[in-house]
C-alpha cells in the first residue's frame, strides 16, 4: 500500500457535501481497510488461521467500523457478485457495526446472535499506556502503545501522520490512526492494508427489531453459547425447535444459475443457511472454534 498523506483532510471535510444522503450523519474524510486474523483450530485439533476484514469509516462527526465486504455489497452496492461469499462470512462472523460519536465519545454497536439482532451503548475510550518502541508500517512511521479492554492486553501502533483518534474494532482514543493491533497472546491481529481519501455518506441503519441490552450481559451471553463445544458440531444447538425451523437456505443467484455451475446438483454445504435473516455457519467442515475478542 503506498502512503498516503492526509493534508487535505480540511478540504476533504468541505466537500462532503456532495455524498450526503437524507439518512446520512456524517461524510467520510477518509476510509481504512483492516485485515483481521484469528489464530484458533479446527474441531480435530489442527492449526488454522482465520481472516477477513473490516472498515472504518471517518467522518468529522463520527466513525464507523463494519464488514469490509458488507459495506461493498449493502453500501457502495458495488462488486455484489465478485464478493457475495466474502459477505457471507462476515455475516457468520457476526461482524459488528460499530458507531461512536467523536464529541462525547459514545460507542453505540450492533451484533448479531442467532436467532436475534442487539444493541448496546459504551461510554470512554481505553486508557492508554505509551510505549518508546517504534515501528514503520507501510510507510507510516509509528509508536508502541498499551492498554487493557475485555480482559485481554492489547499492544497497538498508531501514527500521528493520520489525524484521527480511531483505530480497528472498538480500540480508540490515541493521538493518530492505529495502524496494527495485536493481543498480547498472539492470538488477534488487525493491521491497516488500505487508506482511502474518498467522501461517502455514513449513515447508521438501526434493525427494527433489535434488542437493547448491555455490553456485560451480551458478552456473557455470546461467549457461552459459542465457547460451548457442542457450537462446533451443530452451532444451532441452543435455538429451540421454532427458532431452528425459522430459516432457509440461500444460495446468490437463481436456482438455475447454480445448477448449470453446479452440474444440475445443489450441494447444500454450498449455501447460506440464515436463520431470522442471520447467516449462521450450519456446516462443521467450514467451522473453527471460537476466539473471543472479550473474555469479559
Amino acid at each position: 500500500m503506498k502512503r498516503t498523506t492526509l493534508s487535505i483532510f480540511v478540504m476533504l471535510i468541505a466537500v462532503c457535501g456532495w455524498a450526503q444522503t437524507k439518512d446520512s450523519i456524517d461524510c467520510t474524510a477518509f476510509t481504512v481497510g483492516y485485515d483481521y486474523t484469528v489464530k484458533t483450530t479446527d474441531k480435530d485439533g489442527n492449526a488454522v488461521t482465520d481472516s477477513l476484514r473490516t472498515i472504518l469509516l471517518v467522518g468529522s462527526k463520527v466513525t464507523r467500523t463494519m464488514g469490509y465486504y458488507t459495506h461493498r455489497y449493502k453500501v457502495l452496492e458495488i462488486d455484489a457478485r465478485e464478493y457475495y461469499d466474502e459477505y457471507q462470512r462476515e455475516g457468520m462472523a457476526h461482524v459488528p457495526s460499530i458507531m461512536v460519536s467523536l464529541a462525547d465519545k459514545k460507542m453505540e454497536v450492533q451484533e448479531d446472535m442467532p436467532p436475534y439482532h442487539y444493541k448496546y451503548e459504551e461510554v470512554g475510550d481505553q486508557k492508554w499506556s505509551l510505549l518508546d518502541d517504534t515501528l514503520t508500517i507501510e510507510g507510516y512511521l509509528c509508536h508502541k502503545a498499551k492498554t487493557t479492554y475485555g480482559g485481554r492486553t492489547w499492544y497497538a501502533y498508531y501514527t500521528e501522520d493520520i489525524p484521527t483518534t480511531a483505530g480497528p474494532w472498538k480500540l480508540k482514543g490515541l493521538p493518530g490512526l492505529i495502524v496494527k493491533a495485536e493481543d498480547a497472546e498472539g492470538i488477534f491481529c488487525f493491521e491497516m492494508f488500505e487508506l482511502t481519501q474518498q467522501a461517502i455518506a455514513i449513515t447508521n441503519p438501526v434493525v427494527a427489531t433489535a434488542n437493547k441490552t448491555k455490553r456485560d450481559k451480551f458478552v456473557q451471553m455470546r461467549n457461552k453459547v459459542f465457547l460451548d463445544k457442542r457450537y462446533i458440531e451443530n452451532p444451532l444447538y441452543y435455538l429451540t425447535k421454532e427458532e431452528s425451523m425459522n430459516g432457509a437456505y440461500e444460495f446468490y443467484g437463481t436456482l438455475e444459475d447454480y445448477k448449470r455451475i453446479h452440474g444440475n446438483v445443489v450441494d447444500l454445504a454450498d449455501c447460506t443457511y440464515k436463520v431470522n435473516g442471520i447467516a449462521v455457519p450450519r456446516f462443521a467442515k467450514r467451522r473453527t472454534l471460537y476466539q473471543p475478542l472479550e473474555m469479559k
